[in-house]
């Protein structure tokens, strides 16, 4: 997919890129790894989830990507959404964001939404309460929280469609599911050398 940015590509996760798009992840998102996630999502060429890995002038600068969660048909999540650090505050996420959006609406789902932790993307807060429609704060009491006091799980959404979206209220997105797949991902990184040897980006 061509961004309206000549110079912006997106280019799915694939056998020979994903070594890279897991290194330029971990470097967004130093406490989580979606490697696991990545290597689940190889073979499902037609179906979500599905992940990009962003280039400018041919450099790899983010990722971003899209999933579902199967009881919830009308909703389409953001995932991994984020650039590197030197490329921040210049315009690309916004970009990256509206290019998501378009994908986004071919799934015919009624509404966006992400999940995000003030602890740990203080950065995105500000960005993600102006493109989306609503935030709200989840508190399942079934759901693990990782203890935080402050800086609690947020939930932020959009419609895709004439309906208005409305709150999330809390339903369980099982956050200890992602935990327990970042501890594999570590591990997959660590067996695959990704962790060890930094590749050069």
């Amino acid at each position: 997919m061509e961004n309206q940015n000549k110079n912006l590509k997106y280019e799915r996760i694939n056998h020979e890129n994903i070594k890279l798009a897991a290194q330029v992840q971990y470097q967004i998102f130093p406490y989580a790894s979606a490697y696991y996630q990545y290597l689940e999502s190889l073979n499902n060429h037609n179906n979500l989830p599905i992940n990009f890995l962003v280039y400018y002038d041919n450099s790899p600068i983010g990722v971003i990507g899209l999933y579902e969660m199967k009881e919830y048909p009308d909703t389409i999540w953001l995932s991994w959404f984020g650039l590197l650090e030197n490329y921040r505050h210049k315009g690309f996420g916004t970009q990256m964001f509206q290019d998501i959006l378009v994908i986004a609406k071919q799934y015919r789902k009624k509404f966006l939404r992400l999940y995000t932790y003030e602890a740990w993307n203080k950065e995105a807060q500000p960005f993600y309460q102006k493109t989306m429609e609503i935030g709200e704060y989840y508190m399942n009491p079934e759901d693990d929280q990782y203890d935080i006091i402050e800086g609690k799980c947020k939930i932020f959404g959009c419609s895709l469609c004439d309906e208005p979206i409305d709150h999330w209220n809390n339903q369980f997105i099982n956050i200890k599911g992602a935990d327990d797949e970042h501890e594999r991902s570590i591990e997959l990184m660590k067996k695959d050398g990704i962790v060890k040897g930094r590749i050069k980006i």
